[in-house]
């Protein structure tokens, strides 16, 4: 008897898995359209600009230099968007903190501590 229950276990294991199994692959063949249509759509060349120039943006760090105190004898110079370098920043707060800078404000940052 014990046997039958283990069989029967089995096969109703076996029968619960075949149907969500199934119903995976049909919810699947079901979207495959729209992932057609999708990638039709993403790979059309004003499409495929579009998504690489968000892609070059989401890359830019932007500069964080503090420009009005760190070279405030050149303002106007900073690259807001395009961080190339990292300097320090010493805050009272925080203690030294490595801030993003584009190379416009790091250039001048490095003239004013050179001149003193």
């Amino acid at each position: 008897m014990g046997d039958d229950k283990d069989t029967e276990l089995a096969d109703t294991l076996a029968e619960v898995g075949r149907r969500v199994g199934q119903a995976m692959t049909d919810a699947v063949e079901r979207m495959r359209p729209a992932f057609g249509a999708l990638a039709g759509v993403a790979s059309r060349p004003e499409v495929r600009a579009v998504i690489d120039r968000v892609e070059k943006a989401l890359r830019r760090r932007p500069c964080l230099c503090f420009c009005s105190r760190s070279h405030p004898a050149d303002r106007g110079v900073c690259e807001m968007f395009d961080a190339v370098i990292t300097g320090q920043y010493s805050s009272d707060l925080l203690g030294d903190v490595d801030v993003p800078m584009c190379a416009p404000c790091a250039a001048a940052r490095a003239a004013r501590e050179f001149a003193g």
